[in-house]
């Protein structure tokens, strides 16, 4: 029968062991995953924002001027709700306490949905100011408000 050398052998179970070390490192580690709790950045809400501006709607026209004086601040909900209108209630559905971000612009868009069996038909009512509230989570809208 063959004898392995001492040193063969202990050679052998150091390469286990280092290799078994090894294994279990990698196999404990995890691989980076995307957090439930990140949020958009400011100018994700911005370029969200926009978008929901410059698209048209039908009792709005998309914006008839590139926006201006763009403000975007993250608050929570009910915050952001009193800022379109002190009386106005969150959404239901939507927790008080979600942040979100409230963005305002400045531009020009277009009434755009005369009340039927008005003849002739009115000018389209000019409205120069936008809030937009975005979810902070998925930059998804909200609920917006527009003004003369």
């Amino acid at each position: 029968m063959n004898k392995l050398p001492l040193n063969q052998i202990l050679h052998g179970l150091r390469l286990i062991c280092l290799f078994l070390t090894f294994l279990t490192l990698v196999t404990s580690c995890q691989l980076p995953t995307k957090s439930l709790d990140t949020y958009i950045s400011k100018e994700g809400a911005i370029d969200e924002a926009l978008k929901i501006a410059s698209s048209s709607r039908p009792e709005i026209s998309g914006a008839q001027v590139t926006p201006s004086n763009i403000i975007a601040r993250q608050m929570t909900l009910g915050e952001a709700v009193k800022m379109i209108n002190k009386d106005n209630q969150v959404p239901t559905g939507y927790d008080t306490q979600m942040l979100v971000w409230f963005v305002t612009m400045d531009g020009l868009w277009l009434g755009e949905m005369p009340a039927p069996g008005i003849t002739p038909t009115p000018e389209p009512v000019p409205y120069h100011h936008l809030a937009i509230i975005l979810d902070a989570k998925t930059g998804l809208e909200i609920e917006d408000s527009i003004s003369p």
